[in-house]
């Protein structure tokens, strides 16, 4: 499942972001998650990955950021060389470049833009955030079945490409918001600086100029009731099961939040309903740990889940 959810998520951004589905699918998802390995680990600490690159350009995954680079480029001219059937993501901040006079806009700093909207914006790459959450988001389905069959009872009488008919439907944004609340798309990212005045953390003062960070992983299993138990009601019939609701930001929240978080919860409300109205879910035969997804996942600045192999059975 993991291959294919990571294609289908990087389709979809292409088709959205830049008008150019259907086009080196598998070799940009691949070039975008070699990549990645490399920003996870430097996250904290980004001048070891700048000292890295001028010193060690051809060790370790450092060359699949520099093809990362090159594939976001050769998108930019191709977009430049045509015109979309449809507004997409890159005609803005195109006619952004317009506007300030293209030519002091370096082709560098669209590509630039275009990597941003692969690697965050998207919310839907192989190392961004809507392939490994819908990994996980199916892995949950796989291992509670009863809340697909409640999901399929929604769904019932619903036309799946209406997008405001699914977002009403409490059982399936309830669980998609479960799945984020246990499995983050961002488990430890969002660093900050405290101010220059310091700050006082519950009893514990913390010097100006300190980076910290609260991680979503851990506020995710310490803010809630039963908070290690998969529970999508807490979200709408037993709210007391939620002890602070500013725990829950998925997307992060003020002016720096997520801007595709509608995209992204449309496109995992969609690709549930699809798949859950027409198949049963179920691990696949011969899988001797179902939690392995979860156990051998891996924090590179998004998960990175293990593999999940599932099987879907075509209902009656």
């Amino acid at each position: 499942m993991n291959d294919l959810l990571y294609r289908m998520t990087f389709n979809v951004l292409k088709d959205i972001g830049f008008g150019q589905a259907n086009e080196e699918v598998e070799d940009g998802a691949s070039k975008l998650g070699g990549s990645l390995t490399i920003i996870g680990p430097t996250n904290p600490a980004p001048w070891i990955l700048r000292m890295a690159f001028a010193l060690f350009p051809g060790v370790w995954n450092i060359p699949h950021w520099f093809k990362f680079l090159e594939m976001t480029q050769g998108i930019v001219m191709k977009r430049l060389s045509s015109q979309p059937e449809s507004v997409d993501i890159a005609s803005f901040f195109l006619e952004d470049a317009q506007r300030k006079e293209a030519d002091m806009i370096s082709r560098e700093a669209v590509g630039g833009d275009c990597g941003v909207i692969l690697l965050a914006g998207s919310d839907l790459t192989r190392d961004s955030t809507s392939g490994p959450s819908l990994i996980l988001l199916f892995y949950c389905l796989a291992r509670w079945p009863e809340h697909a069959e409640k999901i399929r009872q929604e769904l019932r009488n619903v036309d799946y490409n209406d997008m405001a008919a699914l977002s009403a439907l409490p059982h399936l944004t309830a669980t998609i918001n479960e799945s984020l609340r246990l499995y983050p798309a961002g488990p430890t990212f969002g660093s900050r600086v405290t101010g220059p005045e310091g700050l006082n953390c519950d009893g514990v003062f913390i010097p100006g100029g300190t980076k910290v960070v609260a991680p979503r992983w851990s506020t995710g299993r310490q803010a809630y009731e039963a908070a290690h138990e998969f529970i999508p009601e807490r979200w709408y019939s037993k709210p007391e099961l939620v002890k602070d609701k500013r725990a829950f930001a998925p997307f992060s929240m003020g002016r720096n939040s997520c801007g595709g978080k509608k995209v992204a919860m449309s496109q995992m409300r969609l690709a549930v309903a699809v798949l859950v109205s027409k198949y049963s879910i179920r691990f696949a035969p011969g899988t001797t740990d179902e939690m392995s997804v979860e156990n051998d996942m891996r924090d590179q600045l998004t998960p990175l889940p293990g593999d999940l192999k599932l099987v879907f059975e075509k209902l009656e």
